[in-house]
């Protein structure tokens, strides 16, 4: 990723120095894309920065077809995966498919990476169920070839879990300096260090699968790892924007 001391804080992350920010997951409504599409446009025009969508591909949608008919139908609101699963499309066709979305958008893409967590939705795929390690070594592979594919010189790539030869995503994303990259999980030693390495954004919250961030305690433990992790390679920790997913319900007081 070259030198990390020089990074360039994207100016979605700067942003948020100025004010406090609110997305909201695309679970939706019921019933199937178009009504995910009518439903973000009310988010829009409710004055939400964001819109995320899962990516269960067994469930209701795939979740990069519903940001291509998110990208076109909206016209503000910040969109990504919440978050795309690394394993469950091939690196170099991730990369086409991204890029995509961020024209399609006009440059609103998020990447949200993470390593996948539910294994039954594995088996569904067909797709074995690697340990965390594993895992975490083929998100960061996926970083590299997906960042060297829209570098715009024929790349290659020969690692663990996946590799490319030769290759480049013509046209790229039109967002600059980058599209903004966003790693899910609250892992101390390794996914935070990734986050440091790596990603604009981190996002972990109060569950199991969100990283294991049951209070305040554990979420200023976790920010101090990713401060550590940060300092370590000379990266500022300011650089980095700090999510994390929340549940909220709205009713009439009696």
């Amino acid at each position: 990723m070259g030198d990390v001391s020089a990074w360039v804080t994207h100016p979605w992350v700067a942003e948020a120095a100025q004010r406090v920010r609110f997305g909201i997951d695309g679970g939706g409504p019921p019933g199937g894309l178009p009504a995910l599409v009518d439903w973000a446009q009310t988010v829009e025009d409710l004055g939400f920065d964001s819109l995320w969508v899962g990516d269960h591909t067994m469930g209701r949608w795939d979740c990069w077809t519903a940001l291509a008919a998110l990208a076109v139908r909206t016209r503000r609101l910040r969109l990504g995966p919440l978050v795309s699963c690394v394993y469950y499309r091939p690196p170099a066709l991730l990369a086409r498919i991204a890029a995509d979305v961020d024209v399609l958008s006009g440059g609103r893409l998020v990447l949200g990476l993470g390593v996948g967590d539910i294994p039954t939705e594995f088996a569904q795929l067909g797709l074995r169920y690697p340990p965390v390690p594993e895992r975490q070594t083929a998100l960061a592979e996926t970083v590299e070839i997906v960042r060297g594919l829209w570098g715009g010189a024929p790349f290659t790539f020969e690692g663990a879990h996946f590799r490319v030869a030769e290759a480049a995503v013509r046209p790229g994303p039109v967002q600059r300096p980058r599209v903004p990259l966003l790693i899910a999980g609250g892992g101390e030693r390794t996914t935070l260090a990734q986050v440091a390495r790596y990603a604009d954004a981190a996002n972990f919250g109060p569950t199991a699968a969100t990283g294991s961030a049951w209070g305040t305690e554990e979420v200023r433990r976790k920010y101090a790892a990713l401060r550590e992790h940060c300092a370590r390679i000379g990266r500022l920790y300011e650089s980095v924007l700090r999510t994390v997913p929340l549940r909220a319900s709205a009713g009439r007081a009696g």
